[in-house]
């Protein structure tokens, strides 16, 4: 795909014929299983590439700027099918990588996509991620947490902090305008140990397709009260 390609070379990715065959591999496997349960609603190729690979592929740069170990180790909450989890884990094999979701049969896509593509470096975890955030294994283990079109940012922001270590950061895919989610934000960031590092953003490459990307760098460690459970969490944001 000549489209593949071009994204591929504008990320600079490394092993671009390795990684274009892993992703168009995997992007098959999402259109085929997508025929019998719902997925994404994306079902045209080069549509699948701009908004699911390229979108995921955004990540790297911030990834390779903010990170200090050579083997970082990431968990994607709410990750669906995979995204953007999976597609950077192909472009940086370096990135241990926790997929995230509590629905069942999107985990078990994912563990089948691991399995088909031969990944090593890739677990997933099927439960909330409310409850990884309290669970000593996954509490502030993470040097970095990936959301994608998740939920509104004061509510991400106490699924996602708890999980990182002091020192991550946090990668918040969002839309173009994103302040007013920013500004609710705000006192939800400084409780949970946070801070907002930067605001990138910019047009997916070969689209019209605007993007935002907020880095949220964790300065100290979470408060133990803290994530509380989903009803207070949805109903009584910080």
């Amino acid at each position: 795909m000549e489209l593949l390609d071009k994204v591929l070379e504008y990320y600079k990715v490394k092993n671009p014929l390795v990684v274009k065959h892993l992703l168009i591999k995997y992007m098959n496997l999402v259109l085929e299983k997508n025929k019998l349960f719902n997925l994404t609603a994306i079902e045209n190729e080069e549509e699948f590439v701009i908004k699911h690979i390229a979108d995921s592929l955004s990540l790297l740069k911030f990834i390779e700027q903010e990170n200090s170990n050579q083997n970082p180790v990431a968990i994607d909450i709410g990750s669906g099918f995979g995204a953007p989890g999976l597609f950077v884990k192909i472009a940086m094999p370096s990135v241990n990588v926790f997929l995230n979701d509590s629905n069942k049969k999107k985990c078990k896509f994912m563990n089948e996509a691991k399995e088909s593509l031969g990944i090593s470096g890739v677990n997933v975890v099927c439960e909330r991620a409310e409850v990884l955030g309290r669970k000593e294994e996954f509490r502030e283990k993470f040097d970095f947490v990936f959301a994608r079109a998740v939920d509104r940012l004061n509510v991400l922001c106490e699924y996602a902090i708890p999980l990182l270590k002091v020192g991550g950061a946090f990668l918040a895919q969002k839309g173009f305008e994103c302040e007013d989610e920013i500004d609710l934000a705000k006192n939800a960031i400084e409780i949970l140990g946070g801070e907002i590092y930067s605001i990138e953003k910019f047009v997916l490459p070969y689209s019209d397709e605007k993007r935002s990307i907020i880095i949220i760098k964790k300065l100290r460690q979470t408060p133990s009260n803290f994530p509380r459970n989903t009803k207070q969490i949805v109903k009584k944001p910080l």
